[in-house]
């Protein structure tokens, strides 16, 4: 068995092979250190406990994204302080805690911390929408005014058909 085919997280794999890169380059070089193998084993025999009761069988050991990413971040110095953020930078402390994880958050602070990723989560809307819009039509009022006397006709006429019947 590949110990890589021990973990699955329930998210992205590109992010989560990041996050292992990171964290194995750090235990190779010694600059991060491994628990004690019997605290290893505990750690996996509790989570493959609880896996059983959320996930069902299998042979691997399946684990939700974000938790998995902040347990492993947090082991080499990675994971994000959300409240010191909330502190030095509301504006994208709002955008990582009520915006979409994406895997640039786990770039912003420790070691492999990438200084484009602040402005790749302030950007990633409009990258969407600019990606899901083929052209741009302007606004008009004409369309304003048609979808409120749908939504005003819609009613009415739903009452008459129960009127009627």
């Amino acid at each position: 068995r590949r110990s890589s085919d021990l973990v699955m997280s329930l998210g992205g794999i590109p992010a989560t092979s990041d996050v292992q890169a990171r964290w194995a380059v750090r235990v190779l070089n010694g600059s991060c250190k491994l628990p004690p193998r019997s605290v290893m084993i505990a750690d996996i025999e509790e989570k493959v406990g609880k896996k059983k009761s959320w996930f069902g069988l299998s042979d691997t050991l399946q684990t939700d994204y974000i938790v998995y990413m902040d347990e492993v971040t947090s082991f080499f110095g990675a994971k994000l302080n959300l409240l010191y953020l909330f502190l030095t930078d509301p504006k994208l402390a709002w955008e990582v805690f009520f915006g979409p994880c994406s895997p640039y958050q786990f770039r912003l602070t420790g070691p492999g911390k990438w200084d484009g990723a602040r402005k790749a989560i302030l950007g990633q809307w409009e990258r969407t929408d600019r990606a899901m819009t083929s052209r741009r039509i302007p606004a008009s009022n004409k369309g304003t005014i048609f979808l409120v006397l749908k939504l005003l006709i819609f009613p009415l006429l739903i009452a008459a058909v129960f009127l009627l019947w």
